[in-house]
């Protein structure tokens, strides 16, 4: 009897994590190529110095530091080094993907004075999606940008439609400089694109 309660409880708790899935889980759960130099000793140890209120700073594996500049139940930034950003985004799907409601989108973006963004799709497990299938990207093929991941503040009514997930896309054209000047680089207006089981540019 006890067996059996004892397997319900972890079957119950199994279906909550599909339904409801957590970004602290999701990032310490995170597979070791996803960043090699970011080891899961690393990851627990950022996890914990956030919840304790702490500066979350590790040195990793190659000797740098990584930081852990946001958390919250859906959303994650991560300053992995001085050149790499990673946020990862947790977001609702119609249709299960290896039997949980959410997949996870995960944006690194690399640079300094010039900056450019990969945008890519996880199930929960970690396989990675097509981004095609997820992602109607309204650029010309080839251009370079610079994305970001973020949720609207809840509106203070009750009865509101909550917000959904957004992904903003800054095109970032390279200019051709003189021999006797540094290159520059111009920033196009930025799009936004909406989460509706697929990030879109809502007309």
């Amino acid at each position: 009897m006890r067996k059996t309660f004892v397997l319900l409880s972890l079957l119950a708790a199994l279906v909550a994590h599909a339904q409801h899935p957590a970004m602290p889980d999701v990032f310490r759960e995170m597979p070791a190529e996803a960043v090699p130099y970011l080891s899961q000793n690393n990851r627990l140890d950022l996890l914990d110095f956030m919840a304790s209120g702490m500066d979350a700073e590790v040195v990793n594996q190659l000797g740098g530091k990584s930081r852990l500049l946001e958390l919250t139940d859906q959303n994650l930034l991560l300053q992995l080094n001085d050149a790499v950003t990673m946020e990862m985004q947790l977001l609702p799907v119609s249709q299960p993907v290896d039997s949980a409601q959410h997949i996870l989108c995960v944006v690194q973006t690399y640079g300094t004075d010039i900056r450019e963004s990969t945008v890519a799709f996880y199930s929960l497990s970690w396989h990675p999606l097509p981004a095609s299938d997820y992602l109607d990207l309204p650029l010309p093929p080839g251009q370079m940008f610079v994305a970001s991941l973020h949720t609207p503040a809840p509106s203070p009514s009750p009865a509101s439609t909550p917000e959904q997930p957004m992904l903003t896309l800054q095109p970032v054209t390279q200019l051709d400089a003189p021999a006797s000047e540094e290159q520059e680089t111009r920033s196009e207006p930025s799009t936004i694109l909406k989460w509706r089981g697929k990030f879109i540019k809502e007309r």
